[in-house]
């Protein structure tokens, strides 16, 4: 997989990351399912733990020699940087940033979850918090993560990087003992991916999220030491 992004960061989301959160949501789901603009704002600002973001990370030239080496040869040959040059910039690689190297995050998947008050993802369950129902939004003390969206950019699909996406969320999740187990609802061709994964197939959803069929699937959060 030559084509594999080499500098991949996965991070816990904020609401300085909601545009590229609005913008990878139109990219992976149809319009009537996507997470609203009012839910995003709501979920990164109350529950960020809970939502998690996979970037692709741009660094500052000459700290991609430490950091992404093969990236660095690629820039010099790509910009014509002179051998001269190079040796100045690698008379500094011992000297740390002042600030990030980091130079740019592109967001390229994510997970979007709340905790919720039932053990599978319900229609309240959704829905921003409201004064008549008392499923709907966060639910702090709950110990089930409902996970509302998981999204890859379609230019970066077909590179394991939802499974690597999850894996990381779940295992997270798991060592902070930020619940006990994780939920979530997907139409029946995506029941495969989940199952690899760990997830268990619950059977047909009686959520029907935006007119849709879904299926409940749901694992189970075991910490590290107690495997």
């Amino acid at each position: 997989m030559s084509d594999f992004p080499p500098n991949l960061s996965i991070r816990p989301l904020t609401i300085e990351d909601i545009d590229q959160c609005i913008a990878l949501e139109s990219k992976g789901f149809e319009e009537n399912e996507r997470c609203s603009p009012e839910k995003f704002k709501y979920r990164l600002t109350v529950c960020p733990e809970l939502c998690s973001g996979l970037f692709i990370r741009d660094y500052e030239y000459k700290y991609n020699a430490i950091n992404l080496p093969e990236v660095a040869d690629k820039l010099s040959k790509e910009n014509n940087y002179s051998e001269g040059a190079n040796e100045q910039e690698d008379t500094d690689l011992d000297e740390l940033p002042s600030k990030t190297s980091v130079t740019k995050e592109t967001l390229v998947g994510h997970i979007i979850a709340t905790k919720i008050s039932s053990q599978t993802i319900t229609n309240a369950s959704m829905e921003l918090p409201s004064s008549s129902d008392p499923a709907t939004g966060h639910i702090e003390g709950s110990r089930v993560v409902g996970i509302h969206s998981l999204v890859i950019d379609p230019e970066w699909q077909g590179k394991n990087l939802g499974t690597l996406l999850m894996h990381d969320y779940i295992q997270k999740l798991s060592n902070q003992d930020l619940g006990d187990k994780v939920v979530i609802i997907a139409h029946k061709e995506l029941i495969p991916f989940y199952e690899k994964i760990g997830f268990n197939n619950l059977g047909e959803s009686d959520c029907k999220f935006a007119g849709s069929s879904w299926y409940d699937l749901a694992i189970d959060l075991i910490a590290e030491e107690d495997i």
